[in-house]
């Protein structure tokens, strides 16, 4: 099952900061909280005790055999355990919640003397997940939540390259570069149906989207074309051997097998070369942009 949530603008704004991949915040512990009352109120889930029961079963501790009607008691519970529990397990809570705790909201029809669904298990689920992956990005966490389970979004170099291209690719100029390099985080992160050539040549794409548009006045049709006529030793040119990056990169996408043109001299597409792909992408992005700013005399992102 997958979700449609976007960065908050507290996300967005933040881009360039490091993830959070080795803990969960007390903020976000807040958030989850937050969550879990909400879901107690519209009755997605079956209540507190519920909860406590299987925050219990995670941290490991002995089940205590408390008033099933004493709704603060287990709740006091769920806020301490949650408190107190490591960040991995957490994480572990966020997929049990998904899976195993949502339910259907049903209420009793006397005219048919049967019980009727009001909202589906499976939009539960939908409303769950979306509202886990909303917190992780809100957090700026180095994960995500799909599929019902929590996935590393990629290494920690990557996840910083990507944030720090998202931001540059605010400038309304570079819409089609924002749109092919967007297409290539969806690819990279969907780990349950792996597309790396499709990563690659987004990747690429998007680098010679933001050439063609930032260097405009150079002409060329390729960024090939592009990266000669700004490459050179001057101040505001880009350094032969960076140039080369650029080149190596677009000389992959063409010619990596099934990549973009079905070529496969340079080999196959793999999960660490589409990985690769997109943080050389996203740093080539941040580096065009700078020199174009430094080129037009403002200050470089």
């Amino acid at each position: 099952m997958t979700n449609a949530s976007l960065p908050p603008f507290s996300s967005r704004n933040r881009g360039a900061h490091s993830q959070i991949d080795n803990a969960f915040p007390e903020s976000a512990r807040t958030a989850l909280l937050h969550l879990l009352f909400e879901l107690v109120d519209r009755e997605y889930v079956g209540g507190w005790k519920k909860l406590a029961r299987e925050l219990e079963r995670i941290s490991r501790e002995r089940p205590v055999d408390y008033d099933s009607e004493d709704i603060v008691r287990w709740r006091n519970v769920v806020e301490q355990v949650l408190s107190d529990l490591p960040w991995e397990k957490v994480f572990d809570f966020f997929e049990r919640l998904h899976s195993q705790l949502a339910q259907d909201v049903t209420q009793w029809n006397q005219e048919w003397d049967q019980s009727v669904i009001l909202t589906s298990r499976s939009e539960v689920q939908l409303y769950i997940g979306n509202e886990l992956q909303r917190i992780i990005l809100e957090e700026h966490l180095a994960f995500e939540f799909s599929e019902g389970l929590v996935r590393r979004r990629g290494r920690r170099h990557t996840t910083e390259r990507i944030s720090r291209a998202e931001l540059v690719l605010g400038d309304p100029r570079l819409l089609a570069s924002r749109e092919h390099f967007n297409k290539a985080l969806r690819y990279f992160r969907n780990v349950s149906q792996p597309d790396h050539e499709n990563v690659i040549k987004e990747s690429v794409c998007a680098v010679e989207a933001a050439a063609r548009v930032l260097f405009s006045s150079a002409g060329g049709s390729t960024l090939g074309d592009v990266i000669k006529s700004i490459t050179g030793s001057e101040t505001g040119q880009l350094p032969k051997p960076i140039a080369n990056t650029f080149h190596g990169l677009y000389g992959f996408r063409n010619g990596g097998a099934g990549v973009a043109h079905g070529g496969g001299g340079a080999g196959p597409a793999t999960a660490e070369l589409a990985e690769y792909a997109m943080s050389m992408a996203a740093s080539q992005i941040v580096l065009l942009v700078d020199l174009a700013n430094a080129s037009d005399g403002e200050v470089p992102f």
